[in-house]
Parts: structure tokens; sequence; C-alpha cells
């Protein structure tokens, strides 16, 4: 295969070109994807901004909640315009999932 040390020193240090770039391009890969998943973390958002009003709520940003979907939003929006402004979370515990959907909704 090799027929002097000339050509074989000459192929290990071709290889070992190929393995430092490799290496490189390895780093700068874990490095951006390290920079594109972190997070900014930001002090000033609150847990409460990221709730959804039911009181203001459309149709389509009701069914974006977790555990409602069409039907519940829809007895959501009824519930709204039936006994008007929802003061309490709890006023809608008889709709199905509230137990679960109750966290990510608010009322003022």
């Amino acid at each position: 295969m090799f027929k002097n040390f000339e050509q074989l020193f000459k192929f290990n240090d071709q290889l070992f070109e190929l393995q430092k770039k490799q290496i490189i391009v390895f780093i700068i890969l874990v490095l951006f994807l390290k920079f594109l998943l972190t997070v900014p973390s930001n002090s000033n958002t609150d847990i409460e901004d990221l709730k959804i009003n039911v009181n203001t709520a459309s149709l389509e940003e009701l069914q974006r909640v977790p555990y409602i979907g069409e039907k519940t939003a829809l007895k959501i929006i009824k519930f709204r315009e039936n006994y008007g402004y929802i003061e309490n979370i709890n006023q809608l515990k008889n709709i199905r999932n509230f137990k679960r959907f109750k966290y990510y909704i608010k009322t003022k």
C-alpha cells in the first residue's frame, strides 16, 4: 500500500489535518446550537402575562389554550354572553376539563 515511510507520514499528516477540521466544525456547530437554544431570561415576564383573559378572548384565542377545544371555547363564550363579565375563573368549574385549563386562563 505505501511504498515508503514518506508516503505514510504524508498520509498521516493529511488525516490529522482532516480530523482537526472536523473537530473545529463540530465545536462551531455545538456553540451555534447552544446560542440558538439559550432562552434569554427576562425577569420582567410574569406567569400571569402568559395566561389568556377569558373575558376578552376570541374563539380562536381560547382554542389555543391547552385542553380547550372548539366545544369548550363555545361554552365559555356562551357563558360569557349569558352571565356577562366573569369575575372568578371558578365560575367556569362546571365546564369539562376545567381542572386542567384553569391554570392557563385569567379574568382580569
